[in-house]
């Protein structure tokens, strides 16, 4: 299902959502959820040594994220708010970890990440609702890389054009996983900002849209009795 009055803004990172986020949520007289980059305790290290810190960074941002959703919710369906703009949502979480599974240098092991796709599916896609409507703000990366260099991270100085082209393609991937799975998605071209105004207009328009949600279902996991290994030795004969 997805929830009324929860809007997520995609993009890579440096198009821009955070400051659109809260833009849009100030005009809409909704609540802005951003992303916890000052109390992310592994991302400065996951940008010095991604294949070292890849893994427990998605847990902690899973974790973050699985919390944070659940919590605003909670409120929205309660009616103690109206809606909220989220920059990134928890679905965009999984584009990063297979991002880093099918880098050439395995960044994540296909064990770590099978591991954090049943982590996710455990948690995820048990609870959560998707947005209402997913705005996806698309840029160059070269335009991002300009954008980054503005902000002045100390952390995102090391973010290389490689990184961000893969992450775009992902991105890609991901919008079309989305629209498969029924949500309304807004495409804009962010490569020159727009007037919020203009995107609140698009968002009442959109909003409206028929959906034909389905559901965003991975496929089931085994259960262990092809594996010997898990059976009693007297039964382990009959594993085949």
């Amino acid at each position: 299902m997805f929830a009324e009055g929860y809007i997520g803004i995609a993009g890579i990172i440096g198009v821009g959502k955070s400051t659109l986020t809260m833009e849009l949520a100030k005009a809409l007289n909704f609540e802005p959820v951003l992303e916890e980059v000052g109390g992310n305790p592994y991302l400065a290290k996951f940008y010095g040594d991604m294949k070292k810190y890849g893994t427990i960074m998605q847990v902690w941002l899973l974790n973050h994220r699985f919390r944070q959703h659940r919590e605003f919710v909670a409120r929205i369906s309660l009616g103690k708010i109206r809606g909220v703009v989220q920059d990134r949502t928890i679905w965009e979480d999984t584009i990063f970890a297979r991002m880093l599974n099918q880098h050439p240098d395995k960044l994540i092991s296909d064990l770590d990440y099978n591991t954090y796709l049943d982590l996710f599916d455990n948690m995820v896609l048990r609870e959560l609702v998707f947005p209402q409507l997913m705005i996806f703000l698309d840029c160059s990366v070269d335009t991002a890389i300009n954008r980054i260099k503005a902000r002045g991270r100390d952390m995102e100085r090391n973010i290389s054009a490689d990184y961000l082209k893969s992450l775009q393609e992902n991105y890609y991937k991901f919008i079309e996983e989305m629209e498969d799975a029924g949500v309304r998605v807004l495409r804009l071209n962010w490569e020159t900002y727009k007037p919020v105004s203009e995107v609140v207009r698009l968002v009442n328009e959109y909003s409206l849209r028929p959906s034909n949600f389905t559901k965003w279902v991975r496929p089931l996991r085994k259960l262990g009795m092809e594996n010997p290994q898990n059976l009693p030795k007297m039964m382990a004969g009959f594993s085949k």
